[in-house]
């Protein structure tokens, strides 16, 4: 006789017999959010952008449609929400030379079980409170208060059933303090058909397993991937495009497979010159040191030398650096075998008389600041043009070069390495012990 049991899901309640499961039953739910700022007594609107929350028994799935171009990288756009419903969704926006990356409001919220009116509680560094209830739509709500130590502020509405985000407002400083506000709200919530929820599901987890794949630093947001992580996104997007067709998650893949090709079509253009480049006799150079001085190449004959084009700024400066940190270690790492490294600062500031002067001091700052002993130099761009900036082939900034002990190229990197957990520059370094 078959006994009757209670399973609960995260989408609601089933009754099923004991020989069934629990369905992959998922509910979509899409918000719409801003940013803006407020200036001479109206909102500004910086970016707008969606955010796509998917609920089933297995967990919380969401992904953040962000600017396709200047926004969170796509790797960092999606994931599974943790427990808390505090960690994972953001947007990433450069303000004043900076790139700041803005979480959202939690799309989820963990209310307390005995949660009542006046109750309070802590999330990470936020201070809680449930200040009343209301409805809206037939559907009940807690007003929830939130304040953080640094002086930021929330305030939400959180369905009383489900505990989704309803709507929310959140401060958000970026640049010297400067305040602007991100709201989000809840625009549709519908239960997906159950063979699109079989398959959004069956997408989830590949998404997630090309995510781990990657092997991208957590919250890292350089946008360029590196030839092996461009190879094993174009390897499953085909599979990943089939399961995406007509499910809320086909602009995510779409996304994806856009950003995919253009990264292809960059590498293939940077492969492109380093074979136009390789073993070629690399250009001489002068460059005027930061620091005072000047730095021949011809003193630099017998020595396997690693050029370092970046921008070698005080400010803005965000993480990674330019890797610098990274270049240093390897740079200590390698001297004793006859290896130089020389930073070429490519701070336009540094080639105009007027400012020449505080373009120095700035880098002198980043040298102290991140403590480094190789030389860093620059001149009138034209070293750069000689090698080919990639910037000209959608490429971008720092760009790497070696030239062997006999004046020869044997390598050419546009854009940041990935980075080795043990190793770092791992790339790098493989190119210097051959």
């Amino acid at each position: 006789m078959l006994r009757t049991e209670l399973l609960f899901c995260s989408v609601g309640i089933m009754l099923l017999t004991a020989s069934s499961v629990c369905r992959a039953d998922v509910t979509e739910v899409r918000f719409a959010g801003s940013l803006s700022q407020s200036a001479d007594g109206e909102d500004l609107i910086l970016r707008e952008f969606e955010a796509l929350l998917l609920h089933s028994n297995g967990g919380s799935f969401f992904h953040v449609l962000d600017d396709e171009r200047e926004g969170c990288p796509w790797p960092e756009s999606f994931g599974q929400l943790s427990g808390t419903g505090t960690a994972g969704p953001h947007l990433q926006y450069e303000y004043d030379g900076n790139s700041y990356s803005i979480a959202l409001p939690p799309l989820v919220m963990n209310l307390p079980q005995d949660v009542a009116e006046g109750a309070t509680w802590t999330v990470g560094t936020w201070a809680f409170e449930a200040t009343d209830t209301d409805t809206e739509g037939g559907q009940q709500f807690w007003k929830l208060a939130a304040t953080e130590r640094r002086g930021r502020r929330q305030s939400l509405k959180v369905l009383a059933d489900n505990h989704t985000l309803l709507s929310g407002t959140l401060d958000v400083f970026m640049g010297q303090g400067d305040r602007f506000e991100l709201t989000l709200k809840q625009v549709a919530s519908n239960p997906l058909p159950p063979a699109a929820a079989e398959r959004v599901q069956q997408l989830q987890t590949q998404l997630l397993a090309l995510q781990r794949d990657l092997k991208r630093r957590t919250g890292s947001q350089i946008a360029d991937l590196s030839p092996r992580q461009i190879e094993a996104a174009a390897a499953k997007i085909d599979q990943l495009t089939v399961l995406a067709k007509d499910t809320p998650l086909q602009e995510a893949v779409l996304r994806i497979r856009r950003n995919v090709e253009r990264q292809q079509l960059r590498l293939g253009k940077a492969m492109n010159r380093q074979d136009e480049l390789l073993s070629k006799p690399a250009p001489g150079f002068s460059l005027e040191l930061v620091t005072g001085g000047r730095l021949e190449s011809d003193s630099l004959a017998g020595k396997t030398v690693v050029l370092h084009f970046w921008k070698y700024a005080e400010k803005p400066l965000s993480e990674p650096y330019g890797q610098v940190g990274y270049l240093e270690f390897l740079y200590n790492k390698r001297k004793a075998e006859n290896v130089q490294v020389v930073g070429i600062a490519m701070n336009p500031a540094l080639q105009q008389t007027e400012s020449s002067r505080s373009a120095k001091r700035t880098a002198r700052k980043l040298i102290e600041f991140m403590n480094l002993s190789y030389p860093v130099g620059y001149d009138d761009g034209s070293l750069l043009r000689a090698f080919g900036d990639p910037r000209d082939s959608d490429g971008k900034l720092p760009l790497w070069v070696v030239i062997t002990p006999a004046g020869k190229i044997a390598h050419y990197h546009g854009g940041f390495y990935e980075v080795d957990q043990r190793y770092g520059l791992k790339e790098l370094d493989d190119v210097l012990g051959q």
